[in-house]
């Protein structure tokens, strides 16, 4: 019983592994498209996130896909990854002293050949809060940390706990996949971890 993790982010899949999962990683290749105006964010990650499960599905029918999307808002603003150095610093500057949100929209797909026989999708919400820094403190770790492939320009898992003041809700939902929840789908998709790929 095959577990195929639809991307090849190191971050999920350190925390698919830690949980004890035996897993494949094959990113979608989908184009994401942009937020349409006035759509629910809640509404798009999970749309993403079920595009990228679909699109995997299509090609192994047997296996069990797991796919998820995350996007960080300030306000309704949508913070995506910085370009490069000069564009993290900006990012950071603009979220430090203020409360962003991050959802994770996952999306779950058993087997049965079309990839659209059993789909459960679901996202969860948390609120982050980072510290009020100076311009030269987000210089410093944006040279140490090196925080560019990450929306929001830090992470986490890594250097980036540094720069929280408050968080409420599942860090792992920061990290890029809410654990409990995907626990619950794949139970649910008949998935049993013990038997692994």
């Amino acid at each position: 019983m095959k577990l195929i993790l639809a991307s090849f982010s190191r971050a999920r899949a350190e925390l698919l592994r830690s949980a004890g999962y035996t897993f494949a990683q094959e990113p979608s290749g989908i184009e994401e498209r942009p937020i349409s105006p006035g759509e629910d964010p809640a509404d798009y990650v999970q749309c993403l996130a079920a595009d990228k499960a679909r699109a995997v599905a299509r090609e192994h029918p047997h296996a069990h896909i797991l796919a998820a999307d995350t996007l960080l808002f300030l306000d309704s603003k949508i913070i995506g990854k910085p370009a490069d150095k000069g564009d993290a610093v900006r990012m950071l500057c603009e979220l430090a002293g203020r409360t962003h949100r991050l959802l994770t929209g996952i999306c779950v797909i058993a087997p049965g050949g079309s990839g659209e026989s059993v789909l459960r999708t679901g996202v969860d919400c948390a609120r982050v809060t980072m510290r009020a820094m100076t311009e030269e403190q987000i210089r410093h770790h944006v040279n140490v940390a090196m925080p560019l492939p990450y929306a929001g320009a830090y992470a986490l898992q890594k250097e980036g706990v540094v720069l929280i003041q408050r968080m409420e809700g599942d860090p792992n939902t920061v990290i890029g996949l809410p654990m409990d929840m995907v626990d619950s789908f794949l139970r649910e998709a008949g998935y049993r971890e013990e038997e692994g790929p």
